[in-house]
């Protein structure tokens, strides 16, 4: 099992997560504006990517636990740098070059996946917020259409 393969699939997943990141913060801006026919769009492409995601999070969990296996450790971040980098001294610092390529691509990817939390936040609380508010509108228009009725509404006839 290659150090390189995982560090390519860290990558990978990390590029895919900043591009839903990216559809993601579109999506609050298309929420803020009221576009829905664009936000339906979105909506598709941003499913659409995380179907990629999904798919690279598998093939890293696959070649993360073959290197583990490989190293004899768990399959934890820590864990698979600690192993790569107790192996540097053994072979003329490869692994060690390999433990920090490995440490920069999963510190990577775990700064994409804190951003994309962020951001699913903040969608998450401008749609609550939206809904609370289409909410507290249907009401008061339901109140007034109630008082219209009891009292006998406009008559239009002439």
């Amino acid at each position: 099992m290659s150090v390189q393969a995982l560090v390519d699939t860290l990558l990978k997943e990390a590029d895919l997560i900043d591009e839903l990141l990216d559809a993601v913060a579109e999506q609050r801006e298309l929420v803020k504006s009221g576009n829905r026919l664009a936000l339906q769009d979105l909506v598709k492409r941003t499913q659409d990517i995380s179907f990629g995601v999904q798919a690279q999070e598998a093939q890293r969990v696959r070649l993360t636990q073959a290197l583990a296996e490989e190293l004899r450790c768990e399959p934890h971040f820590s864990a698979l740098v600690d192993a790569l980098a107790g192996g540097a001294s053994g072979n003329g610092g490869a692994a060690g070059k390999g433990a920090a390529l490995f440490r920069g691509a999963g510190e990577r990817l775990r700064h994409s996946v804190f951003a994309l939390k962020s951001e699913m936040m903040i969608l998450s609380g401008l749609i609550e917020q939206n809904e609370r508010f289409s909410a507290m509108l249907l009401s008061e228009w339901r109140r007034l259409d109630a008082g219209f009725m009891r009292s006998g509404g406009l008559d239009f006839r002439g």
